[in-house]
């Protein structure tokens, strides 16, 4: 009887021990992801703003440079497709249109040297001033979405909480992979 009661009650505490383990960490994982959804979302908003600025950017050089405009028809391809991707929060299609836009910038360089009176235009200068300060800014923010998505998945993968994740039905986060290439390029020369 004693020892009935004994199992009776260690089988209690111990249902109550995985049941606060799955609370805590269920709780866990909510922060973590909360985490995740607010870099990224501080991140799309940047990177949406940065969308903004490129058509009025493409309306400066486009009428200083009229015969260029297949480039510029490519360039407001690659931000629409980086834009969508971004909407539908399809990291993978979206680091790829990051890639081709990346590819354009030292195109988009060339011809602001090749037109003396594109550097020499006011509004041009004020823009580019923005957006340098505006890739540095997604360059810090990227690597803290990367970061809290790096947390993430190694929360949920880690023994024991990947039950609870598997519970929970927690996914893997994709990393936001833009090229360096793409940041240092970026700066245009004055």
């Amino acid at each position: 009887m004693v020892l009935i009661l004994f199992l009776g009650f260690f089988g209690a505490l111990l249902s109550a021990v995985g049941l606060l383990y799955i609370w805590s960490t269920w709780n866990r994982f909510i922060n973590l992801e909360e985490n995740v959804e607010n870099a990224w979302q501080d991140y799309e908003s940047d990177v949406k703003m940065k969308y903004e600025m490129l058509p009025s950017l493409h309306n400066i050089v486009s009428g200083l440079a009229k015969h260029e405009i297949e480039f510029f028809e490519q360039l407001f391809l690659a931000r629409q497709a980086a834009s969508g991707a971004l909407i539908a929060k399809n990291i993978s299609d979206f680091n790829q249109a990051q890639n081709a836009l990346a590819q354009m910038t030292p195109r988009f360089n060339a011809l602001s040297e090749a037109y003396p009176e594109i550097k020499a235009d006011a509004a041009f200068l004020d823009l580019s001033h923005k957006l340098v300060r505006l890739e540095e800014r997604l360059a810090d923010r990227r690597e803290f979405y990367n970061s809290e998505a790096t947390t993430w998945n190694k929360a949920i993968q880690m023994i024991p909480a990947n039950i609870v994740a598997v519970l929970k039905g927690s996914k893997r986060r994709d990393l936001i992979d833009v090229p360096d290439y793409y940041h240092q390029n970026y700066v245009i020369e004055f």
